[in-house]
């Protein structure tokens, strides 16, 4: 079976791109790199890997039928430049947010090019990848990362004058049984089953609230001894974003107090 094939152009722009990189500091591990943990597309968990074989070709981008692989900027580390992360949060933004009512959605996730749920399918992105940056990847037993639930703005846990909404999207969601309601009522995530597909995340309607909430109100909240809050504000301060009632993480836990 042949493997993609890689322009010359293709080769002679990766090529010229990592010697810049080199250049700058790229032959220490995660020099110029940010401390964002970014998550990478399926295969690509290898950190170290992923940096010293991707050439930024842009080919697993192009080849995600569901649109989830972004190209990473300056803003996530010289050495991330072009490389390939996914992100749940750009559909999920464009879709309706407030409502607790279930809608399917089709793209701003990884299906792991398995819509059928048959199991054993090619990743698109990996049969892309023409260096091998991106290894193979069985959804079964590996994750890209873990869901985990922000009690801050889950629109479920009553923050802000609010009552819990009943709200089950992220269940609903769920094509891997990952996340169950449990006897308050309330979204639980089974890290067991979660390989971080971000379905959940991309239907999750508390984006809505993050205005309710800033850094600076996370920062108060948090100084004043809110567990919840602190936890908040080191997940903003790992990613550079506020956090939403669902997220898909790189670690088992959002942040490290």
């Amino acid at each position: 079976m042949n493997g993609p094939v890689i322009s010359r152009r293709s080769l002679i722009a990766g090529s010229i791109g990592i010697a810049a990189l080199l250049g700058l500091g790229g032959g220490v591990k995660y020099a110029w790199a940010t401390e964002r943990e970014l998550l990478r597309p399926p295969g690509g968990q290898d950190e170290e890997r992923l940096l010293s074989l991707c050439i930024r070709c842009d080919r697993c981008r192009q080849a995600c039928p569901l649109h989830a692989i972004e190209s990473a900027g300056v803003e996530e580390g010289l050495l991330n430049v072009r490389t390939p992360k996914l992100n749940f949060r750009t559909h999920a933004l464009a879709r309706t947010l407030g409502t607790t009512e279930y809608h399917e959605v089709d793209a701003g996730y990884c299906n792991f090019c398995d819509a059928e749920g048959a199991g054993g399918q090619v990743k698109k992105c990996v049969a892309a990848c023409p260096t091998g940056a991106l290894a193979a990847f069985d959804e079964s037993y590996e994750r890209i990362g873990t869901a985990v639930i922000d009690p801050v703005y889950c629109i479920n846990f009553p923050q802000l004058g609010q009552t819990p909404t009943g709200c089950r999207l992220c269940v609903d969601a769920c094509p891997y049984e990952a996340i169950v309601m449990n006897d308050e009522q309330r979204p639980q995530v089974v890290p067991d089953k979660c390989n971080g597909c971000g379905k959940c995340e991309v239907v999750c309607p508390s984006a809505s609230y993050r205005a309710l909430v800033g850094v600076g109100a996370l920062e108060e909240r948090a100084a004043a001894g809110n567990a919840d809050y602190a936890a908040s504000l080191s997940f903003y301060r790992r990613t550079g974003v506020l956090p939403r009632g669902i997220n898909i993480v790189v670690q088992d836990q959002a942040a490290e107090a």
